[in-house]
């Protein structure tokens, strides 16, 4: 089943509203002598009265210097799914009072550094630092050996590892591309590889989608924690690539039938219209000069019809796309996405 037609009258498209959350004072907060980070005075909320919320922990390309990474957190009740994880993606948590000790669900759109950069220190803290974290703390009668067996045990329970919501094939590209050199060889087991190895297993619970079809690319979709999240394949890299299945994996997605994210992508404007038309609100990628493996301006300019533009927040931005706001306005786009403390809430 595919997003849910939507009728395009007024009432609908401000079903998506703009919040400004009010998290305090953003201030330089002192970490030691000559180090420090900028910080607000209350953490951000990763919980809602049931309706669904859009978080924006930057909107920058993989090469901003001011934007940070493109990475998302959807919220709706008491579930946080983490999109992406970008290398930069901790740092900006830091300043909402976040780390990865927040985050119980993740997805991984793709295999670049700006999306999982930060996945190997999820999957370590969530094994090694989880348990003395949560754990009760030593009693003081508790020999020194039995907190720490205790703690192992904790550790080997699984009960710390965060879900990881990414197709079969994609889960073993993951590992063996990204993840497995940093992470593989931390202890040794008798369980896994022929070489005793760590698995993916020892740290993500790996949760994977059902395969749709009748889309004419592949397409997965999931139910996280309430949130419905369906996924389709991107025309992102190498850019040379004639068609998606000609592509390496990268995805977009469709948030409860009313979020369109586009994931990296190259532009393509059939893929656009399929799985954007019945959604509120749209989100796309988006540089400032053509070429290369994401979708340039003048192209969504000319190539996305105007009633899907007038709902559209561009993302993923290069530095020279961070003066347009105005001129995305004018040009009939919804404007740029802004980042957290800023919050898209549909109604």
């Amino acid at each position: 089943m595919g997003p849910v037609p939507f009728a395009h009258s007024q009432e609908a498209v401000m079903a998506v509203n703009r919040t400004e959350l009010d998290l305090g004072v953003y201030a330089p907060h002192l970490v030691s002598p000559g180090v420090g980070v900028w910080r607000y005075e209350r953490k951000l909320p990763l919980e809602t009265d049931g309706r669904l919320r859009l978080l924006a922990l930057g909107n920058g390309a993989a090469f901003s210097t001011r934007m940070y990474q493109s990475n998302f957190i959807l919220v709706k009740g008491r579930t946080a799914l983490f999109v992406d994880l970008g290398t930069k993606g901790t740092l900006k948590m830091a300043e909402f009072g976040l780390s990865v000790h927040d985050v119980r669900d993740v997805l991984i759109t793709h295999s670049h550094a700006d999306h999982c950069g930060s996945v190997e220190e999820l999957a370590l803290k969530a094994r090694y630092e989880a348990p003395f974290i949560r754990e009760p703390a030593k009693e003081p009668d508790e020999a020194q050996s039995l907190y720490l067996a205790r703690i192992v045990a904790a550790r080997n329970s699984g009960k710390f590892r965060p879900n990881l919501y990414v197709p079969h094939g994609y889960a073993q590209q993951l590992w063996g591309w990204t993840l497995r050199g940093g992470l593989a060889f931390g202890e040794e087991t008798d369980i896994g590889g022929n070489r005793g190895e760590m698995l993916a297993g020892h740290f993500f619970n790996v949760v994977t989608p059902a395969k749709l079809d009748g889309f004419g690319v592949d397409t997965w979709v999931q139910d996280i924690g309430g949130i419905r999240v369906q996924s389709f394949r991107t025309k992102h890299i190498p850019d040379t690539s004639p068609s998606v299945d000609e592509s390496m994996y990268s995805v977009g997605l469709v948030v409860d039938g009313r979020l369109y994210i586009s994931g990296d992508t190259r532009f393509d404007a059939s893929t656009t219209i399929r799985f954007g038309t019945g959604c509120e609100l749209l989100l796309h990628d988006c540089q400032s000069f053509p070429g290369g493996v994401h979708a340039f301006y003048g192209n969504l300019l000319k190539g996305v019809p105007g009633d899907l533009r007038s709902r559209m927040l561009l993302y993923h931005l290069d530095d020279g796309m961070a003066s347009r706001a105005e001129q995305a306005v004018k040009d009939g786009f919804k404007g740029l996405l802004e980042p957290a403390p800023v919050a898209y809430d549909f109604a």
